[in-house]
Parts: C-alpha cells; structure tokens; sequence
C-alpha cells in the first residue's frame, strides 16, 4: 500500500511570473482604495493635478497584458481610457461634483484597482523595446516635433491664427467651454447650455458628438489643477496644445498600426521604409490639413479607426480583453465623429463573424462588451432628429482631398495584399475586407451626394479621410515584399548597400514628391505639411491677436456685442466671430458671421445701420487703422479698384465710407446703442 501523501504528488503552488499573482483578499485591497483617494486630495492640494493623468495611464499600461511592449501598451490603454471616459462622463455630467479633478481622478484609480481585483493581475513593466518599436516610436517623435514647431515658435495670436480659416475651432472651443461650465455634457445641460448659444444653432451643436471635447474640457481641468473655467483666453491656449497632442496620438496610432498589422516575423528594416513612407503621409499628405482647418473630432475618431482596424486584423492574445477594447473603440468613434460609426460597425461584425466560436467561450467578456454597445447609440439616437437627410450633401470648409495620392496609397496597399499569395493569409484576407469596408462607405455617400447634388461636398472629404487611414494601416502588408538582407558577413557592406540602393532611391523619390508637391491634385507648389511647418501656412494671425485683445479687455463681451473692424476683411471675420466665443458671447453674435464674410454679398452703410437698429444688444466696435474699409455704395457692382481678388485692408469702396467713419457715424446717431473703441497703433501685433 503506498503511503505517499497528496503533498507527495502533487507539485507545489507557485504565483504565476509576470505579475499575475492574486490579490490576497480585502485587507490588501482596501488600502489601495484608500490610497486611491487620498491621492487626488494631496494632489489637488498642491496643485499637481496633471501628474494623476500619468498615474492613471501608467496604472493601466501595468495592468495590460494584451501586448508585450510599452507602445503597445500605451496606445491600448490610451484608447481604453478615452472609451470608458466617453461612457463615465454619463455619470460626471449628472453627479454633485461635475468634472471636479479629486471627484474624478479618486473614481479612476478605484477602477483600476478593481480592476486589478476582478481580473487578479498585479502591475507589471513591459518588457524591453524592440527595434520595430523604437522606429515607430522615433517616427511619432519626428511628426510630433513638425506639428509643434509651427505653434511654439508663435505668440497664442498666431497659435489661434493658425486654425481661424477653418472656422469650426471656434464652435468647438464653444463647445469644450460650455462642457467645463455646465460640468458635463451638453446634451444633458440643453437648458444651462441654451445661454451660450443662439436658438438656431442650439440643437445642432448640443447633440454635436462630444466625446473629444469632454476629454479637453476634463484635461483643461487637471492641467491647470482647478475646478472651474479659466478665461477665454487662457481656456483656448490650453485647448490648442490639447488638439496638437491629438494629432500627434493620431500619427502614434496609425504608425503603431501599421507595425501592428505587419506582424512580428519581419526585422525593422523591413519595416523602416514602410514606415516612413507612412508618417510622410500623415504630415506631408491630408491627415495634416485636417490638422490645420481645426477638427478635433475627426482627429480623434481616425486614431481609433486606426487601432480599431489593427487590432480586428491582429486580435489581442486574450479574448476577454479584445472583445471589452473592441467595445470601448466603438463607443469613442460614436462619442467623437460617428459619420466613421458606419465603418467602424461592419468592421467589428466582420471580425464577431469570424471569430464566434472563440468569443461564444469568453461569455462573460461577451456580456459586458454587449452592455457598452448601447452607449455606441447615445450620439446617433440624439441626432436621430435634428439632423435632417440634407446634412450629408452640405457645405463645409475642409480641403479637397489629393485625389491621384489616394489612388496611389490604395494601389500600394492593394499591392501588398495580393502580390505573392498573400490573400493565401488569413491577416492579409481580414484587412482586405476592411479595406473593402472602408472603400464602400467612400462610395456609398459618393452615390448619394451625386444623387442629390450632382458632386461630391465636405463629407465626401471626410470619408476619403476615413479611407486613408485604413489604407495606411492595410501598408503592413507590403513589408513582407521586403527582400530580406543577407549577413554582412556573406555580402560585404558594399553588397548590403546595393541591395538597399533601390529601395533608398524610391523612397527619397516619395519623400520629394510628398514634401513639395500638394494640393488638391498634388501638382501646387509646396504640400500641406511643408508649407505649416516653413510658417508659409500662418492663417489669419491677427485675427487671433484680435481675438485676444477684445477678449482681455472684455472677458465678459461687457454686456454688448464686439465687433472688429480693425484690420483686413478676413481678420475682422474671424477675429469677431473667435472673440465671441472666447468671451462667451456667442449667443449674441448672430447674424454678423454672415454680414462680416468676405465671400458673402458686398455690404452697404445702410446694411451696417440696419444690423445695429435690429440688434436687441448694444454694439462695440473696435476700429484701428484709419484704411481699414469693407463698405460698398452698390452691392450689386462693387467698386473695389485694388483687391483683385485679395483681401487688402482697404477692401471697399473709395467712395464708401471707411470702418472708423462709418462707426463715428454710428455712434453719434445712435449715442446709447454704439460704442466705439479706438485702438492705439501696436496695441494689437
């Protein structure tokens, strides 16, 4: 009879390596939801609320083990956290403390100890950087340093003057302002929104998706370690470097993806040419002139389009935590630009269809990525009807994007699908389809436009943007065209660089073409990304300083309607249009968006009188230069001798009045309706 014992045969119990060793109960857990407490209390008390935003993305890059390496790390645990703040901000838009950083930073380190708790994982490092990491992290810091240079190197004036033509950043810092005041979103504060806004625009840009404009309005919030707004001046500087950073996470995510779908079995200089025709793209192609007229939505939803497409073609190891971030993705495209939803939803189907009986077994993952999917249909429903069908065909002011670039990035992508049986790979099949997916949302509103329209108008643009980035990433496909090198031992460097001498003159040849080509055709002289960072690409500089000046003098609009009519055409638009909601004021500007545009019908003296007599607000118009005119005797046959289709500062009529004459007249007709500001000369630079 044996007498060894259960001891004998059975092995001892051993934590598992990697940090994956269990809780040991609440008397270890409850310390930690202490601390995670406590914690925003110190911080906010010293005024360093920025570095909770570290702690929680550190906290939860720890906790991943979908990806070995810190950038993968990185851009699922960015991602992630977007997701489930889009979904939270339900619950701070409706809670006592609003966006308060101490009420919402105790909340997010509670979740991630229970996190750690339900899932039984305990921080761990990633493991070392590989080579293919160092390249995509090195060309992120490249495109990084271009989308800084051309606002560090200006004062905010030219910071906001930068953004101005594109004319939606100033709806947009309306928005991230509002969010921070109402303390949530819009669309749960219709009536406390309702202020700051006119009537006919209120339901269109409360039910606006928000998702990219909460996230501002929460970092404005714990960059400057405060529980209210700051002024309108110091709230749009911080919301620019928060846009910049969005384009610099949405070249970490493209790049990323790329690496992503390419797959481990190629070294990195296979990878590096690939890459780097990638990131000339993203600067020097249309990506950076989406940058550059002001979509922060769209910024945002193309990076997770970008990782949403990485991570269907190449799913994350375990099943439970794809099926929970693939959720999260979806939700942050409805949250932040849901015109990609219809992409990101086919795609995702696609993928589910694929894979059913390896997601049927993670059931419980199942269930709760099933619970976020109805937080996807919050912005869609809101829309559902106030958005009327003619949206899609309306205008915009988004570039037209480079038709032959396109045609070639998708011919290059297409290339490295199929070349060699590679839709022989189950990889190269999937981001086919995605591909596919993208394709047929481009020609579908295609079909549309042209239906009711005749042509293609803004969101066309759009989509074609949603196509470009699937198509960046699909590239990694064409890294195993590659030639592989052989040793220098076998070859010699001399052999070496033959070998690499073709692929060195493509690239160099693309990156000439890319950098000093662009344009709608990219036949014009100087691309998009060139022309930004040489400071070519100013915008409407001193309508930012404009803006600016106004805004400091009255933060508040001083009970009346400012308006600019200091300068050039253009820089009075903008500068107005800007400034009013910087001093949120924007409710009253109304009608004078219209009446200040250069593009629209030439104006008249009496035109300016009956804009003041119709106003139910007083008027402030702030005058500089004595040449500055805009006015018209016949706006049927303008008389403008010196424009020749430019904007000059004495844009009008000779034989109109100029902008300071015509207010003085204003004001001494109507003393207790309009005020005039004269500005000293260097007053505004």
């Amino acid at each position: 009879m044996s007498t060894a014992t259960l001891s004998d045969v059975t092995p001892p119990r051993h934590p598992p390596v990697g940090g994956h060793r269990r809780w040991n109960g609440p008397l270890l857990v409850l310390p930690w939801l202490a601390a995670a407490w406590l914690l925003p209390v110190a911080t906010h008390s010293l005024g360093v609320d920025p570095v909770l935003v570290v702690i929680v993305v550190a906290g939860l890059v720890s906790l991943q083990r979908g990806g070995r390496g810190l950038v993968d790390r990185l851009v699922l645990a960015v991602v992630q956290l977007f997701g489930a703040l889009c979904v939270a901000g339900l619950v701070f838009s409706v809670w006592p403390w609003h966006l308060h950083p101490v009420a919402m930073g105790g909340t997010a380190l509670t979740a991630l100890v229970l996190l750690a708790v339900s899932t039984r994982r305990r921080p761990a490092a990633p493991g070392r950087l590989r080579p293919a990491d160092r390249l995509v992290l090195l060309a992120t810091l490249s495109l990084g340093l271009l989308a800084v240079e051309p606002f560090a190197l200006r004062d905010l004036g030219g910071r906001i003057g930068i953004l101005m033509p594109g004319e939606d950043m100033a709806r947009h810092f309306l928005l991230v302002d509002a969010i921070g005041r109402v303390g949530g979103y819009a669309f749960l504060h219709p009536h406390e929104f309702a202020a700051f806004i006119p009537p006919a625009y209120a339901s269109g840009i409360g039910n606006y998706p928000q998702g990219t404009f909460f996230g501002y309005a929460v970092l404005d919030r714990f960059l400057r370690s405060a529980s209210s707004n700051a002024d309108g001046v110091t709230g749009i500087n911080v919301m620019i470097w928060c846009y910049v950073a969005t384009f610099v996470f949405l070249a970490l995510a493209t790049l990323w993806a790329l690496r992503r779908v390419a797959g481990p079995g190629r070294g990195a200089g296979a990878l590096l040419p690939v890459l780097a025709g990638a990131a000339l793209y993203l600067y020097f192609g249309d990506p950076v002139a989406v940058f550059t007229r002001g979509y922060p939505g769209e910024l945002t939803g193309l990076a997770l389009v970008a990782v949403l497409t990485a991570l269907l073609v190449r799913p994350l190891p375990k099943t439970g935590e794809q099926i929970v971030t693939v959720a999260l993705l979806l939700v942050g495209v409805a949250f932040t630009y849901h015109l990609f939803l219809p992409y990101a939803v086919v795609a995702a189907a696609v993928w589910a269809w694929r894979d059913r009986y390896r997601l049927l077994r993670r059931w419980r993952a199942l269930l709760l990525g099933f619970a976020l999917l109805p937080f996807a249909l919050v912005v869609p429903v809101l829309n559902l009807y106030v958005v009327s069908s003619g949206l899609l065909v309306s205008k915009g002011t988004a570039l037209p994007t480079d038709r032959p670039a396109t045609v070639v990035l998708l011919a290059v992508a297409a290339a490295g699908l199929v070349l060699r049986g590679g839709l022989r790979s189950p990889v190269r099949q999937m981001t086919a389809l995605l591909l596919l997916a993208a394709v047929a949302e481009v020609a579908a509103l295609l079909i549309y436009q042209y239906a009711l329209i005749g042509h293609t108008i803004y969101y066309f643009e759009k989509t074609v943007h949603l196509l470009q980035i699937v198509a960046l990433v699909g590239l990694g496909a064409l890294v195993r065209l590659a030639p592989r090198l052989p040793a220098r031992a076998e070859v010699g460097r001399v052999g070496q660089a033959r070998r690499l001498a073709p692929v060195a003159v493509l690239l160099l040849v693309t990156s000439a073409a890319m950098v000093g080509l662009g344009g709608p055709t990219h036949t014009s002289l100087g691309s998009h990304g060139l022309r930004l960072a040489s400071g070519v690409e100013k915008g409407s500089p001193q309508g930012g300083r404009d803006a600016i000046l106004m805004s400091r003098r009255y933060p508040d609009g001083g009970g009346k309607i400012n308006v600019s009519l200091m300068h050039a055409p253009y820089a009075n638009f903008l500068g107005t249009y800007f400034a009013s909601t910087m001093q949120r004021n924007f409710r009253d500007i109304g009608g004078w968006y219209g009446f200040l545009n250069p593009v629209d019908r030439p104006r008249t003296l009496a035109d300016l009188e009956q804009m003041v007599r119709a106003s139910d607000v007083d008027m402030r118009f702030f005058v500089q230069d004595p040449q500055a005119s805009f006015l018209v005797i016949d706006p049927e046959h303008p008389n403008r001798p010196a424009t020749h289709g430019s904007f000059p500062v004495a844009y009008g009529d000779p034989a109109a009045p100029t902008n300071l004459e015509a207010v003085q007249y204003l004001a001494a007709k109507y003393p207790d309706r309009v005020e005039v500001v004269v500005v000293a000369p260097g007053a505004v630079r």
